[in-house]
């Protein structure tokens, strides 16, 4: 019997228990912190996530199991991964397990649809879902792993599912689930120095330099001119950041250096050095002490 045949007879038996049975999304209880178990009809949902408490920098995954309760097989089209916001996606580490009609469990690496905006993630594809004698306990487990950010702030952020089943006339959603993940408070206090010429003319390129100490493992520095980002964020290297940046104004420019923090490292910022900065078409330098005279 081919597959499509098998297909249609199923798409009719799901039909029928729709109507039987109707939709809806029926409550589920959190087995734990880290996991929570939800039903919708006769789709149950178990979402968890590993470890359940991590620092920034380091990364959590994600693991989604979808069963049935009842001999009514289902085939799961969709799998939407609802995370906390401004965790990024680990790429590669999309995973779906899942198993044909008559034969058993295989891996596919599907490419994500990825909305950061939006803190979604979307497999696409054609998952069974069954539990009948001919077909036993065919689950779809999804698996995505994410990066915390650097700069992520502190605290427990929960997590949710959002799915489209075939035969069935809409999303099934689970936003948010229950299930969570604990960022911790980095430990450890940083102090950020930031090393620029006093001196500089319109159009000469100068260097900016920080150093971060303890040197930490990550993070980044964003150099700053009277409080407006220059440049794009600087990735620490051996505890230290540079940027060439070029003055296109005359005048008394107040620099700083912002370190963003990362992994078990707290973000710091830097004294304001004042640049005096030249337009040598002008014809003359400035003399600061003219600013500050009463």
């Amino acid at each position: 019997m081919s597959r499509n045949v098998i297909r249609r007879a199923v798409a009719a038996i799901g039909a029928a228990a729709v109507v039987a049975l109707g939709l809806g999304l029926g409550a589920g209880t959190a087995t734990a912190a880290t996991s929570a178990t939800k039903t919708t009809d006769n789709i149950k949902v178990t979402k968890s996530v590993t470890p359940g408490a991590v620092g920034r920098g380091a990364t959590v995954t994600y693991k989604t199991v979808f069963e049935v309760t009842s001999i009514v097989d289902r085939y799961i089209t969709k799998i939407t991964d609802v995370h906390p916001a401004g965790f990024e996606y680990v790429p590669g580490s999309a995973k779906v397990t899942s198993s044909e009609l008559f034969s058993g469990p295989s891996t596919e690496t599907p490419v994500p649809a990825v909305d950061a905006a939006a803190n979604r993630l979307s497999v696409s594809g054609d998952w069974l879902v069954s539990d009948r004698p001919l077909s036993s306990n065919k689950d779809v487990t999804f698996e995505v792993t994410y990066r915390v950010p650097d700069a992520a702030a502190p605290g427990t952020f929960d997590s949710g599912v959002t799915f489209d089943v075939s035969t069935f006339q809409s999303t099934q959603a689970f936003a948010p689930m229950g299930v969570h993940v604990q960022v911790n408070a980095p430990a450890t206090a940083t102090t950020t120095a930031l090393t620029a010429p006093t001196l500089a003319s319109v159009g000469t390129a100068v260097t900016l330099q920080a150093t971060v100490t303890p040197a930490p493992a990550g993070g980044t520095v964003q150099f700053q001119d009277n409080g407006v980002p220059v440049g794009a964020p600087v990735p620490i290297v051996s505890g230290g950041a540079s940027l060439s940046h070029v003055f296109d104004t005359a005048g008394v420019h107040s620099v700083s250096a912002v370190y963003s923090g990362g992994g078990d490292y707290r973000e710091s910022t830097s004294q304001v050095v004042a640049v005096e900065v030249s337009d040598p078409a002008s014809g003359g330098s400035l003399d600061v002490s003219t600013l500050f005279a009463s």
